[in-house]
């Protein structure tokens, strides 16, 4: 009964996702900047997965009143054509952003209400629109590979001119090794007009780095400063042991965790753990977990299981051993059996109990044994 609750539970929580996959609109976003009275049609198609169903189409956004749609409804799927038709000015610079919205409708001028189970199927694409910044503006998006010892590091740059005057730019990259820097590169874009965007995709001369982890800077001087800061890691092929079990109970079978990281920036596939514990030298048991793959510089934890039944509790020795891509890596770690804790406020509870279930039977059978003694005494009175 439990797991038929459990199971109508996460229908219902999954029920507005399926439901949404039913409503489709293409192509999901256009991009463009402000101009006076810019006039611009866009064609999308909006459709849903039920041919009979219907589809109503709708506007949002701080700027859908300049919006007109060429239909409303549709009917399994549909050509629509969005105009467009701005202003002379718009006095908030930045991002605007109008949605253009699909979702189920029961007919024509018959609109599901939102309020019942699931909601409605509903799926938004966005036309961005861009209002210059007065002056000198730039927005910009930098991203860069982890590596593995020996290779340079791509990275990816777009940069975005959002003010009204031209610029004239050298982006510069630094990196560090903590505060230390250990190298700089000047990116050449030079001259960007407004609402120009430039991408570069180009590389870091990395090859020469240690392993390890290195902060990053990207500085963009315009008049203004605009940094941004990231992360690369350079990695070796090497998983490290970073934590373990190491309290286990007397006469049983324990779960032994071995946590490992991975710091190669690759996969590494059937990484497994072998332990072997001993007592002074002398080896008691040993056991292996079973084989995983490790993700780029995935952490995880590797779990066999120790048998106690025959160990004494005291102070022992345990190797452990993480073998991957023909390489090992070892520790020597110390483990501790202890003798089973007694929970003496369980065992009281449970007397406890036992001692009110009793009492309860007692005066039960009491109670029955007066209302039978009762009885017998009323039937004498009336003869």
């Amino acid at each position: 009964m439990v797991k038929r609750v459990w199971l109508l539970l996460a229908f219902l929580i999954l029920l507005p996702l399926i439901n949404a996959g039913s409503i489709g609109i293409s192509p999901a976003n256009f991009e463009l900047f402000f101009e006076p009275n810019l006039k611009r049609t866009f064609d999308f198609t909006v459709s849903n997965a039920d041919p009979n169903a219907f589809i109503e189409v709708y506007t949002a956004g701080d700027l859908s009143g300049y919006i007109k749609l060429s239909g409303t409804s549709f009917k399994g799927i549909g050509h629509l054509t969005v105009s467009l038709n701005l202003p002379e000015k718009i006095e908030i610079p930045g991002k605007h952003r109008i949605l253009i919205g699909a979702r189920e409708s029961t007919g024509k001028n018959n609109t599901k209400s939102s309020a019942g189970v699931g909601g409605i199927a509903a799926i938004q694409a966005v036309i961005d629109i861009y209002v210059p910044y007065p002056g000198k503006y730039v927005e910009a998006d930098f991203n860069i590979n982890n590596i593995n010892k020996g290779e340079n590091a791509l990275f990816d740059l777009i940069i975005n001119n959002l003010g009204t005057e031209e610029i004239n730019i050298t982006p510069v990259i630094e990196v560090y090794e903590k505060d230390k820097k250990v190298l700089t590169k000047n990116i050449e874009v030079g001259k960007m007009l407004s609402k120009e965007k430039k991408v570069i995709n180009d590389f870091l001369e990395t090859s020469d780095l240690n392993e390890g982890i290195y902060n990053i800077s990207l500085i963009i001087d315009y008049g203004k400063e605009l940094k941004i800061e990231k992360e690369i890691r350079v990695g070796y092929m090497f998983v490290n042991i970073t934590d373990y079990s190491y309290k286990f109970v007397e006469g049983k079978i324990n779960s032994f965790d071995i946590s490992v990281e991975n710091l190669w920036n690759s996969k590494m596939e059937n990484v497994y753990s072998e332990v072997v514990v001993t007592d002074k030298g002398e080896v008691l048991t040993n056991f292996k977990t079973p084989s995983i793959n490790l993700e780029p510089w995935q952490k995880i934890n590797l779990t066999g299981f120790f048998d106690a039944s025959d160990i004494k509790e005291g102070k022992y020795t345990a190797n452990l051993q993480v073998f991957y891509d023909g390489k090992m890596n070892n520790k020597l770690v110390t483990i501790y059996v202890f003798k089973p804790k007694i929970n003496i406020w369980l065992i009281a509870g449970v007397i406890a109990g036992a001692c009110l279930i009793i009492i309860i039977m007692i005066s039960f059978i009491y109670l029955i044994l007066k209302i039978r003694r009762l009885k017998k005494d009323a039937k004498k009175s009336k003869k």
